[in-house]
């Protein structure tokens, strides 16, 4: 089921804390975007409806953005307002736990850095267009590549 980047978001967040960590915005920000990536690629289905855009820093979803904003760059400190709620034992549960597992630990910065290397969706978009939406197809692509490579 197609969710919303918040309610994923909530769910990174809710795993930090069940293991006594802190997400800040940026991490926040990619660990929904490389859900999406992976989602996309194991399912061939979005996780969530919001697009991700190449902006300077890395892939930044517009409409959570705006949700995390007054943060900065500082720590989360509570859930996001979402009217959806991922169900512990789905399929995207699993995709995010997974993903929390595997980058959880990244640091925002080490996390845009990831996003930002050459040949990612990212900025494949980037060169094109700068602050263009990444096409979920050119994502798909990516981690279906980075599973193959696994």
């Amino acid at each position: 089921m197609t969710t919303t980047s918040h309610a994923v978001a909530n769910e990174f967040i809710r795993l930090a804390q069940e293991q006594g960590k802190q997400l800040t915005n940026m991490q926040l920000q990619k660990l929904v975007f490389i859900a999406q990536g992976y989602f996309l690629a194991i399912h061939n289905e979005p996780l969530h409806y919001h697009n991700a855009h190449a902006w300077q820093w890395g892939p930044v979803i517009p409409n959570l953005y705006k949700s995390l904003q007054k943060y900065g760059s500082n720590i989360v400190t509570e859930m996001l307002v979402s009217e959806d709620k991922i169900d512990s034992g789905s399929k995207e549960a699993e995709v995010i736990k997974a993903v929390f597992e595997n980058y959880g630990h990244y640091t925002g910065g080490q996390l845009s850095t990831l996003t930002h290397r050459p040949r990612t969706p990212w900025s494949e978009t980037w060169e094109r267009k700068k602050f263009d939406v990444i096409d979920q197809q050119i994502i798909k692509n990516h981690y279906q590549s980075l599973i193959e490579k696994a």
